[in-house]
């Protein structure tokens, strides 16, 4: 088969009657850099169903991935480089996801709220009582950097320095109402680093949801897992995916067999999905199947333990290879649709598709410009459909259809 010398860029692909209407929020991955504010700004648009722009929001700096809430708002997390004073400064070890401030827009871009912590990264949420709740990094005390077992040898900071997670609540008036730290609650006897992974940090995690009931369920990138935090005591209740294990008999670390549906490697966005929704309660998280060169959108029952679904498109080196398999190694996520599709960003490659409980892709975008100053040129960390009834302003716009 020959390759062709020209791709489609925007929408590529739409089924009217199997795909589900609305709009789709969507900006590119941030540059390596965090330019102050003014330099460089950067937008967020509102996609209808053919991939055109029906309102922007115009932002001081370039942002991971945004957020919109039902009264028009926009809450994201920027690239920034201000940095408030009594903070540590973390600026001489670089790592993936970091971003330094947290914002809320309303519909015509005006900024409503900012919170600076130049240890933030990767992902937030706003609260229904107005609170935010965000990751954050901070260093591992040597003495239990030493105990953390996995990960490539020697691959830590050039200091020695590991660095692990922790999530921040916070008020509107930016003040800090709880907090949980991984270095006092992560095992490293269970919370192992895979093979394939980095020492520069023990997690890596890189989103946060609040479940029904109070409780945080989040994912690992470096220990290729979910899990699921007790808000009151803070104890990791559940944990699902992992690749490494200590055997307990020889005391050695060992590997699952990385084919094994019910293991991940180096996972994103691992949230429950919502009331009303098809596969209400279950969890829905992106395996970047780094250990497979397959990636796949998951439905997990957290009671069982099963798969109840996936957008399974095969694994091995050869599909990756022939550029033809669904493989984004970082970054990524999925969304379930009220008519039961799954949104999927392949974020890696600028894609996002609408998939089908059939596995059918009924809708395709393709990001159409590279920005070259990112490392990852065609990156799209998320992306989020809204049904046409989800927002208030969205009467201001044209038929998304």
């Amino acid at each position: 088969m020959a390759w062709p010398l020209q791709y489609q860029t925007g929408v590529t692909g739409w089924d009217r009657h199997k795909a589900f209407v609305g709009y789709t929020l969507f900006t590119h991955l941030p540059g390596a850099g965090a330019p102050e504010a003014g330099v460089t700004p950067d937008r967020v648009d509102l996609l209808n169903m053919m991939g055109h722009p029906v309102h922007s929001w115009k932002i001081p700096y370039p942002a991971w991935h945004p957020r919109l809430q039902p009264n028009g708002n926009l809450v994201l997390m920027v690239k920034c480089t201000r940095h408030p004073e009594g903070y540590p400064d973390f600026s001489e070890y670089p790592m993936g996801g970091s971003s330094g401030m947290l914002m809320e827009l309303d519909w015509n871009s005006n900024i409503l709220f900012e919170y600076l912590d130049p240890t933030m990264h990767h992902d937030f949420r706003k609260l229904e009582n107005g609170n935010y709740i965000y990751l954050g990094l901070e260093k591992v005390p040597p003495d239990l950097a030493k105990k953390v077992r996995g990960g490539q040898k020697g691959t830590e900071h050039k200091d020695g320095t590991m660095f692990c997670d922790y999530f921040r609540e916070i008020n509107a008036s930016g003040q800090t109402v709880w907090e949980w730290h991984g270095i006092d609650h992560f095992d490293p006897d269970i919370d192992i680093i895979g093979p394939i992974h980095f020492r520069k940090e023990w997690s890596h995690i890189n989103d946060v949801d609040v479940m029904p009931d109070g409780n945080i369920l989040s994912d690992s990138r470096y220990t290729d897992g979910a899990f699921i935090i007790d808000r009151g005591s803070g104890d990791i209740i559940w944990r699902w995916g992992n690749v490494a294990y200590l055997d307990p008999e020889s005391g050695q670390i060992e590997c699952r067999d990385v084919t094994d549906p019910k293991t991940m490697g180096g996972p994103h966005d691992a949230h429950i999905i919502a009331d009303g929704l098809p596969g209400a309660g279950h969890m829905l998280i992106y395996d970047n199947g780094q250990y497979v060169y397959s990636s796949r959108a998951l439905e997990v029952n957290i009671h069982t333990g099963e798969v109840v679904w996936g957008s399974n498109a095969g694994s091995g080196i050869d599909g990756y290879v022939k550029g033809r398999a669904h493989f984004s190694p970082f970054i990524s996520g999925a969304d379930r649709m009220p008519n039961g599709n799954t949104l999927i960003c392949c974020g890696a490659n600028g894609l996002i598709f609408e998939m089908t409980p059939q596995r059918e892709i009924v809708w395709q975008f393709v990001r159409a410009e590279a920005n070259y100053e990112a490392k990852e040129h065609w990156g799209i960390f998320r992306a989020y459909r809204y049904s046409p009834e989800y927002c208030n302003r969205f009467s201001e716009l044209p038929s998304p259809a």
